[in-house]
């Protein structure tokens, strides 16, 4: 009986570290979470492994931290300004899908999408910048808590 306890708690763990350890399990917490992971970390000029990879993120809204274009929206990092996250729709995703981020009553988004690097000088500093590509109105969501 110990025996099939033990294979079940070690069958258990296996499945919990596999299931956390899978790219598409990661949740990233601001822009700043995303630049600090390790494979999105890097130079100017280098692509990084994370790009071309789905990613999801996360993002507190507020603060008129939210700007919103014809077919993408701009989230400025809250715990640094200096960053901005550009989260591009394609024609798939409706505009009704995200037009209303700007609206207090929403807390939080979380964007699944395609990552794509590029080269961003800020106060004369090169770094690694980041948008995200959502092809499907079902990987974009706006929370109110």
């Amino acid at each position: 009986m110990k025996q099939i306890q033990f294979a079940i708690s070690l069958l258990s763990l296996v499945v919990f570290i596999g299931s956390s350890c899978s790219p598409k399990a990661k949740t990233i917490h601001g822009l700043k979470g995303m630049i600090a992971s390790g494979d999105c970390a890097g130079p100017c000029g280098k692509k990084m492994p994370c790009e071309g990879e789905e990613r999801t993120i996360e993002m507190t809204l507020g603060d008129n931290n939210v700007l919103i274009s014809s077919s993408a929206i701009f989230v400025r990092d809250p715990d640094n300004y200096d960053y901005t996250l550009r989260i591009d729709f394609t024609e798939a995703v409706p505009s009704a899908v995200y037009s209303d981020a700007r609206n207090e009553k929403y807390k939080r988004l979380v964007a699944t999408g395609i990552v794509e690097g590029f080269d961003q000088y800020v106060h004369e500093t090169c770094t690694r910048s980041y948008l995200f590509k959502v092809n499907d109105p079902s990987k974009f969501k706006l929370l109110e808590h």
